[in-house]
């Protein structure tokens, strides 16, 4: 069954965008040091080559950025959250109310200038069950993190023997 996921911002795009023309720099600078420093392992040539491979790379990686951002989205239902991305390989996480044990909001320096956040939902399956939403604006992000931390607060609590045992806060 398909779901209606909800898309992420479009300011998604500019910091994936960003991400890899960063990224693209520090490569392309890391490769002309290395010919300025030791000529001997990387000619000039090289650096030529390097760059040549470079920039078709990066301008594919940054046409690439709209398809992922349209294959990525999430939904938030009474009893779980789900999250899809991935364009080659795609992924569907589905993260039940009963397995949160906390959520945050985090942003990175990108992310606060262009008013994003990610999502961060902790499980109590470990670090590999856990699921990061990227791309929220700051205000949907904190607003899906009060209202799930609400509804696991609601949720029934069972002891050691599994039956139903007494709040958390009592």
């Amino acid at each position: 069954m398909m779901k209606d996921y909800q898309a992420v911002d479009p300011a998604y795009k500019t910091l994936l965008r960003l991400i890899i023309l960063i990224d693209s720099g520090l490569l392309l600078t890391l490769v002309v040091l290395i010919a300025l420093l030791i000529p001997a392992i990387l000619p000039w040539h090289g650096v030529l080559a390097a760059t040549l491979i470079l920039l078709p790379t990066l301008l594919l990686m940054t046409l690439w950025v709209s398809r992922r951002y349209h294959l990525t989205g999430y939904d938030v239902q009474s009893r779980a959250v789900h999250f899809r991305t991935g364009a080659l390989w795609r992924t569907q996480t589905v993260v039940t109310l009963n397995r949160i044990q906390h959520v945050e909001v985090t942003q990175g320096p990108l992310e606060r200038a262009l008013k994003l956040a990610r999502l961060i939902i902790y499980t109590a399956g470990g670090r590999g069950s856990d699921l990061t939403v990227p791309g929220l604006p700051l205000s949907k992000a904190e607003s899906i993190r009060d209202s799930l931390l609400q509804r696991v607060d609601e949720q029934p609590r069972f002891d050691d023997t599994g039956t139903q045992g007494v709040a958390r806060d009592e």
